[in-house]
């Protein structure tokens, strides 16, 4: 893995820019106004980790604006959910929204019972090994 130094370069190069990051005060908003400008002509923003991190005014204001990139932006998590839901997001061209579940599958939900089931399996044999530990 490459490190970088900001976002920039990222930005500029990539045909997709996927964020994954924690919502923290430092990343949110880290995706703002200025951010999809610097964006490659019909690139595509993704945004499967957390509401908040992509302003979503700026956004909005990024795909309706034809001179500017990205061409496109998938958004599965939103600064307001649920009864709250508010977003200018829906109905823009060129942005794809999901409800915060697009991982919700049959098969993913299926993949973390079993992978549950056999650390439970781990550490009732006393084996921790078996077990992912967080760190930090």
């Amino acid at each position: 893995m490459r490190r970088i130094a900001s976002l920039e370069d990222p930005l500029a190069t990539g045909d997709v820019v996927s964020v994954h990051l924690p919502l923290t005060e430092r990343t949110r908003g880290m995706i703002g106004r200025a951010e999809p400008a610097l964006m490659r002509p019909g690139a595509i923003l993704l945004n499967t980790a957390r509401g908040g991190i992509v302003d979503e005014q700026a956004l909005t204001d990024a795909l309706r604006d034809p001179a500017r990139p990205p061409a496109a932006a998938a958004v599965d998590p939103f600064a307001h959910e649920h009864a709250a839901f508010a977003s200018p997001l829906p109905g823009l061209p060129g942005a794809l929204l999901t409800p915060h579940l697009a991982g919700t599958t049959r098969c993913a939900m299926a993949g973390a019972a079993l992978r549950r089931a056999d650390h439970i399996a781990a550490l009732l044999a006393d084996r921790p090994d078996g077990v992912p530990a967080a760190t930090r």
